[in-house]
Parts: C-alpha cells; structure tokens; sequence
C-alpha cells in the first residue's frame, strides 16, 4: 500500500501533509491485539497523500507474526512495476496494552532501516484499521503527518465505510478531506512482465 500503509513513507521527506506546529500528543486504540493485527494482509484503501508516491496504487502488506515480531512486505504498483519494501514491526517499549508500535523499513537511496511510530487509532482487525504517524523537522520546525485506512478486502461494504467516516468525524488528528483513496482497478494493478 504504497510504501504501504504506514510504513515506508513514513520516514518520507516529501509528504504533501505538512503543518507549522510540533507534532500532537497521540493516544492509540486501548486493549490493542497484536496477534491479531499482525497476521495475514491489509490493502492501502486510503492515505495522505506523499510526495513520493504520487502515482502509487494496488498497496497491500502482507504481515507474518513471528513472536513478538511482525515481519512486514509492503507492495505496490507504480507505472505498471512492482515495487517491494520489507521491513518489520512491533509493540513500542512503552506501548503496554495501546496500538503503538515501531515500524523499521529500509529508507532512502542506500535503504538504511529508520524507526517510525505509528499509532493505530481504530481498528477492528477483520474489516479495518486507521493508523497515524507524526513527524516532526526541528531544522524546519514543521511537522509532516500520514495517515492510512487499511482494510482486509480492497473494497470497503458500506458499513465498513461508515464506522470509518465517524472515527475521521469524531478525531481530532484526522482530516477526513485530505485523504486520497487509490485504485484497485485491474488496469492499475496490472504489472508489465
């Protein structure tokens, strides 16, 4: 999902989302599963929009737990390639029982690992989940934020969509009109050979 869902962009210099102020004091879902999040696929059905991927579409991460590690492979498509980022994921230190983890995914044109926090703010591990991650340039003293909506089908049933319109509503870190939904058409998830 591009640089799917969370992740590789999220150490992301370009984002598109960007704002004068220190990034906010995030507070993540409670009684988080991270057996339960951390297994099987989520498609990128919705984020910020990012410098970088631009042109991204077709994202999806496909996680694997392996004890108290998610093994992370994010794809997606853009003109027609394939693109792979493989990373991992886990409880932050200080999450206790909350969504906050630690994403480490290669960055940059040497692919060095960098650490990101990303807080899930709903989710409800069959349908849906809506992750949030901050950043903040004390050179620049701005702040960069993405956000993602990720969900276990590539389509979202009208329910789905609803539950998530209200938590976009009801948040005060979320802007519901700054979200790009990419497609899942065939055209667009066709790879060249």
């Amino acid at each position: 999902m591009y640089r799917f869902a969370l992740l590789a962009l999220v150490a992301s210099v370009s984002a598109n989302v960007i704002l004068d102020t220190q990034c906010p004091e995030v507070k993540p879902v409670n009684d988080f599963s991270f057996a339960s999040y951390g297994n099987g696929v989520w498609y990128e059905v919705a984020r910020y929009p990012h410098g970088t991927d631009k042109k991204a579409k077709c994202g999806s991460a496909e996680y694997k737990l392996e004890g108290d590690v998610i093994k992370v492979k994010n794809t997606y498509i853009r003109n027609n390639k394939l693109k792979v980022i493989e990373g991992s994921a886990k409880l932050a230190t200080d999450a206790g029982t909350t969504g906050k983890l630690i994403h480490s995914l290669p960055y940059g044109a040497k692919g060095a690992m960098v650490d990101s926090v990303v807080n899930i703010l709903a989710i409800d591990y069959d349908n849906y989940c809506i992750a949030y991650f901050c950043q903040f340039d004390e050179d620049k003293k701005i702040r960069r934020e993405f956000a993602w909506v990720l969900s276990r089908s590539k389509t979202l049933s009208d329910e789905t969509k609803a539950k998530i319109e209200k938590v976009m509503k009801d948040s005060t870190l979320l802007n519901a009109s700054k979200f790009v939904w990419p497609s899942f058409s065939d055209e667009d998830c066709k790879v060249d050979a």
